[in-house]
């Protein structure tokens, strides 16, 4: 579907995208009453006397538009970007909400076009639940487009959104499930403890709040946790945002539950493979019993002893004819 098919719009007359733009995020149709939430908790978490006049403002990772549409009263006296992957989703935001916003796609890896110090306002909600080989990389790149005293507030699957088996947070630290899944499958999910973004990721920021679970959600139990972020002087390396500190036990009982987790994934991998061989098999088995048959019906077809006996299966079918038209 072209970013123009299927637009319908809301009470104040915004442009909504088609379903399919929708259903990315999240996999459910929550577009319409997500954003205003997320909008509501954003403020929130905004120093009391801020005022995005004069700002220059990133939706990191925008889709289309589900909270950046709430802000389009605010986008007339300031400067705000959306970028994400989905160059869908960036074409639909051009088409329909540029101005007064300003969309671009951006890659999976690092760089983004802006020069050091551009935004005085990040936010990346539901981005670095889904990121895993490179959030070292993207964190250090939202590090550096942030202004001395920026802001950056992120979301993350915290302790309320474990699975049921891995509710320990101090097990968990950074927890991969589904690595490898395709995006079209909803990706892998990220499972961060609030104790290894602080060790972690306050090596890059000042921590300036983290909860826990909450955003985006009125019950207040559940939704993702969040974290307030200020970049501090010093930018590590990727290397340094990583390293584990071998004096933390949580590290290490996170590195064993990993390794206990890949062991249980890859075992529930080989199983369904030999699954999958072992229906090929059968499939191929049958497939090869037929073909024998079919091989052995066209043979005795072709015989001379089936062409002799023609004649008398021609008598024993119409015989078989006159028996069933005889019954009462």
């Amino acid at each position: 579907m072209r970013a123009g098919e299927g637009v319908r719009s809301v009470g104040d007359g915004t442009p909504l995208p088609p379903p399919t733009l929708r259903y990315r995020v999240g996999g459910i149709d929550d577009y319409e009453e997500v954003g205003p939430r997320v909008r509501d908790d954003l403020l929130e978490l905004l120093p009391p006397d801020w005022s995005f006049e004069g700002k220059r403002v990133l939706d990191f990772g925008c889709g289309a538009g589900r909270i950046l549409r709430h802000f389009l009263a605010e986008a007339q006296t300031a400067e705000f970007h959306g970028c994400d992957i989905d160059a869908e989703s960036i074409e639909w935001l051009r088409s329909h909400l540029c101005p007064p916003l300003h969309a671009f796609q951006d890659q999976e890896t690092p760089p983004l076009p802006q020069p050091n110090g551009y935004f005085d306002l990040i936010w990346a909600a539901s981005v670095f639940t889904h990121i895993t080989d490179h959030w070292s990389a993207w964190l250090l790149e939202l590090h550096r487009v942030l202004k001395d005293g920026g802001l950056l507030i992120a979301t993350f699957l915290g302790p309320s959104m474990f699975p049921d088996e891995e509710r320990d947070a101090d097990r968990i630290g950074m927890n991969v499930l589904r690595y490898g899944n395709s995006w079209e499958q909803g990706g892998p999910h990220v499972y961060l403890s609030p104790w290894w973004i602080a060790e972690h990721w306050g090596r890059a920021f000042e921590i300036l709040e983290l909860r826990g679970a909450g955003f985006g959600r009125r019950d207040g139990a559940t939704g993702q946790g969040v974290v307030l972020l200020c970049p501090k002087t010093e930018r590590p390396t990727r290397e340094e945002l990583e390293q584990i500190d071998p004096d933390e036990q949580r590290e290490i009982a996170a590195l064993r539950h990993n390794i206990r987790q890949l062991q249980a994934e890859s075992q529930m991998f080989r199983e369904g493979c030999e699954f999958a061989l072992q229906g090929q098999k059968d499939m191929e088995g049958q497939r090869a019993e037929v073909e024998v048959l079919c091989s052995a019906l066209r043979t005795m077809e072709t015989s001379r002893s089936w062409r002799i006996t023609s004649p008398l299966r021609e008598v024993g079918r119409v015989a078989r004819q006159l028996r069933l038209g005889s019954r009462p």
